[in-house]
């Protein structure tokens, strides 16, 4: 008995009791656990928010015309386009015998070409300043017609605007430098071809 008297706690002392300082440690600890909490509550809402996207941001894609649909809308365009530059080209130059060719004719084309002028001295034909064209034609003087690329056949019948008074001339010569859609219109006096300078035309092309 004696001994386990000596075990016993003091008289008047409270069972299993805590200080202050162990009260606010366990305050503390709280109240970093609940922080800690917080923060990860709040990381976890900023990283869905990135990883899901805005639905106000979603781009709009248009309806897409079907591949056939585009194709013959652009073939429909491109002729009522060519149609109206002829017409607007053939209003603007007002020559009614121009008018008289293409309305009698159907297979008359526009084609945008980059126009420049030429004669046939040694300055612009070079070696070849013989006076006969590509296609043995002996040059006279008063001759009109235009060098152009091989793809145009000699004889092939062309409407540049503001040469020939705008009258149906021939092609009869070629060019070294007349690839393309590129035309030499010819005259007989070198400062003519050289006032004619460099000019970007719709001429109209009738096909053979």
């Amino acid at each position: 008995m004696a001994q386990q008297q000596k075990t016993l706690r003091p008289q008047g002392e409270k069972p299993y009791g805590f200080s202050i300082a162990g009260w606010a440690a366990a305050g503390v600890s709280v109240l970093v656990l609940l922080c800690c909490m917080t923060l990860a509550i709040a990381d976890g809402t900023i990283y869905l928010r990135a990883m899901v996207p805005n639905e106000t941001e979603t781009p709009f894609y248009p309806d897409i015309t079907k591949p056939d649909e585009m194709s013959s809308a652009s073939n429909a365009s491109n002729v009522n386009d060519d149609e109206e530059r002829l017409l607007v080209l053939l209003a603007e130059e007002d020559t009614d015998s121009a008018y008289a060719v293409v309305n009698n004719d159907q297979r008359w084309r526009v084609v945008r070409m980059r126009v420049t002028a030429y004669c046939p001295c040694s300055k612009c034909c070079g070696k070849f300043s013989d006076g006969v064209t590509a296609c043995n034609h002996r040059i006279q003087w008063g001759d009109v017609f235009v060098a152009a690329d091989k793809k145009y056949r000699f004889g092939t019948e062309m409407i540049v605007p503001g040469y020939n008074d705008n009258q149906p001339v021939k092609v009869m010569d070629r060019g070294r430098v007349i690839k393309g859609d590129r035309l030499d219109v010819f005259f007989n006096a070198h400062a003519v071809a050289q006032k004619w300078g460099t000019r970007t035309l719709d001429v109209l092309v009738r096909e053979n």
